[in-house]
């Protein structure tokens, strides 16, 4: 744990109250919820978001991503990295906490807003101090939003800051946690054990008849067949509808052109030097000492920064968010060496110095043409995969089973089972072709009821089912099961001999003996070790370690070993503590980094709470048909 804590206190105690609150907005923070015509593909409590809605929030999504990272950042990257599971979740977690807000009467007023918005240093105008309406329409043109949409998305965002810093506090965690994380950090025992096997436990019984039979009355669930269902399983699997689909070449080329300036052209990019300044004067002064050859590191340093806190490294044009800085930083006339400004911008005034330039570069269509391709081909036989199960559902909606309509469309469906929900048949033999997820939802499944259409877990086709027999668990003949009764029976007689053994140890340290006297039965000497609370070898295991930290000191503790059917008894002859590892200077850092863990734990408690209470509903079939067809 300490290892782990050392790593994450570097550079992140300054930051941890604002990251929390970022991390909050870009985890939960919504748009304006506005509804669309179409079908609900998403539904929080009252609130019904069609699939419409969810496409539009997945495109400005992926516009951003992609002006982020130079515009080489498609739709099918974003699905790829699970952006559109990002976005739906922003979505729910936005309505649900804007419901809950409503329901306990929290609103912001626009005067509030109005206050918010004069007093921010982004929106103003760096000469007169003032809030600057060409800086504010700027910021709206960039984010496509009327000023209307803009005060409401103020607006909802201070509310749910409101609701975060009620319970992100952004304090330290008490002195006393800390001082008792450290503590058990650095606890260490001296134990000694001695580890009891069957060999030790005296002769092993032999099993009678009637006990055979006992034992299997007894323990009749580790005897009895396992539940079995038997199902007719359709999968059409995305490769089955490439066979005949080709890419025309002159639709390759279309298609590389068309996305040629998104994905292939990688723009130049620039490494610069930037700093800011509250007056043009300081920056003019700056510039000067730059272009009479200062270091940019001389600069920085008598700003109180490093050369990397200044540093932009290998940064597109619209990497920057300033458009006049971005404008001034990367004019052709410019090259290595040569200083940029004083420039007005947003934040003050700013200069820079380019300290690097990457060409730009083009990926030509014979490079990317097989990707182009298999993206291609990708969309035409997922398209025709999904025109297959349309045809296939109006089978079924005409009252064809699913065996009699897949057959008529030229599907091979199949007969499986009997099998339990482990994809064993009776006997033990492994059925080895249904896809796990089709297992498990057969399982869920009544007699006579059928699936709808439901994708693979890898996302390369669908199946559908239809249960017709279930066979109940069912208690097995004793004569089919007599082996395997017999070495149950074996193995818990040793078990309950070693048992018995660890009990007469334990009985005679309570009678007085020490556990050394104690092991001389069996002619063995207890292990003498000192252990802390991540110490495992073949006979403590990390379960038996809690056991050890769990107790006191004269305590005995006792339990299975790591390995094997041994068992191993162990006294607590020591308790100490080593040395911290953390040095104290850190110890304040430590603090804010658990309280800073205690409000995330809150945060997290409090959305999975209200979403619950608002009972989020998700449409796997709509979306399936937004995000299934390379959009």
């Amino acid at each position: 744990m300490l290892s782990q804590v050392r790593d994450r206190l570097k550079g992140a105690i300054a930051w941890i109250f604002v990251v929390l609150l970022i991390l909050a907005f870009a985890m939960w923070g919504v748009p304006e919820m506005r509804q669309f015509a179409g079908n609900t593909a998403v539904s929080v409590g009252d609130e019904k978001f069609s699939a419409q809605y969810i496409q539009s929030e997945f495109n400005r999504a992926v516009q951003n991503r992609a002006a982020q990272t130079g515009g080489a950042y498609s739709q099918e990257d974003a699905i790829a990295a699970g952006l559109h599971t990002q976005v739906i979740s922003q979505i729910t977690t936005g309505s649900a906490i804007d419901q809950f807000a409503e329901g306990i009467n929290l609103a912001i007023p626009r005067e509030f807003v109005r206050d918010y918005l004069n007093a921010n240093d982004n929106f103003k105008n760096a000469a007169t101090g003032e809030l600057d309406e060409t800086v504010l329409k700027n910021i709206l043109r960039q984010n496509n939003m009327t000023v209307k949409q803009f005060e409401e998305r103020i607006s909802e965002d201070l509310m749910r800051s409101q609701m975060i810093e009620s319970l992100a506090l952004g304090a330290p965690a008490p002195k006393a946690i800390i001082d008792a994380v450290l503590m058990r950090e650095v606890e260490r025992r001296m134990i000694a054990y001695l580890i009891v096997t069957d060999e030790m436990a005296g002769k092993a019984a032999e099993p009678t008849p009637s006990d055979l039979e006992e034992y299997y009355q007894n323990n009749p669930s580790q005897f009895t067949a396992p539940e079995y269902r038997t199902f007719d399983l359709l999968v059409l699997r995305t490769e089955d509808f490439r066979e005949d689909v080709t890419a025309p070449e002159e639709e390759l080329r279309r298609i590389y052109e068309l996305n040629k300036p998104r994905m292939y052209d990688k723009p130049e990019r620039r490494t610069l030097y930037q700093l800011s300044f509250d007056t043009e004067p300081e920056a003019q002064a700056a510039a000067a000492s730059l272009r009479q050859g200062t270091p940019f590191e001389t600069l920085a340093g008598e700003r109180g920064l490093a050369l990397d806190d200044v540093t932009f490294a290998d940064a597109a044009k619209s990497d920057i968010l300033d458009p006049a800085v971005a404008d001034a930083a990367f004019t052709e006339e410019l090259g290595e060496g040569d200083v940029v400004g004083p420039v007005q911008s947003v934040f003050g005034w700013k200069i820079a110095q380019i300290a690097g330039i990457t060409p730009p570069e083009t990926k030509s269509f014979e490079e990317v043409r097989e990707e182009i391709e298999n993206q291609f081909l990708d969309q035409d036989t997922r398209r025709a995969l999904l025109n297959a199960i349309d045809e296939f559902e109006e089978m079924r909606d005409t009252g064809a089973d699913l065996k009699t309509a897949a057959e008529s469309l030229g599907f091979k469906p199949e007969t499986i089972g009997p099998i339990d929900r482990y994809s064993f048949a009776p006997g033990g033999a492994i059925v080895d072709k249904v896809p796990g997820e089709a297992l498990a939802d057969v399982f869920t499944l009544e007699e006579g009821e059928e699936t709808e259409a439901l994708e693979l877990a890898a996302r390369d086709g669908y199946f559908f089912a239809t249960l017709h027999e279930i066979t109940p668990p069912a208690l097995k003949p004793f004569e089919d099961v007599r082996d395997d009764v017999e070495q149950r029976w074996r193995d818990e007689e040793r078990r309950m001999r070693i048992a018995d053994a660890v009990r007469g140890v334990r009985e005679a340290v309570e009678g007085g003996k020490t556990l050394d006297e104690a092991a001389d039965q069996f002619g063995r000497a207890p292990t003498e070790i000192v252990v802390d609370r991540q110490f495992e070898n073949e006979a403590i295991s990390s379960e038996f370690n809690d056991q050890i930290f769990s107790a006191t000191k004269g305590d005995l503790v006792s339990g299975p070993a790591a390995l094997g059917d041994a068992q191993i008894v162990a006294e607590i002859r020591k308790v100490g503590f080593a040395m911290s590892t953390i040095p104290p200077e850190q110890w304040t850092q430590l603090g804010q980094l658990a309280g800073y863990q205690f409000d995330q734990e809150y945060l997290e408690a409090f959305i999975t709470a209200i979403r619950q209470d608002t009972n989020v509903k998700v449409n796997q079939a709509q979306l399936d048909t937004i995000f299934g067809e390379g959009q």
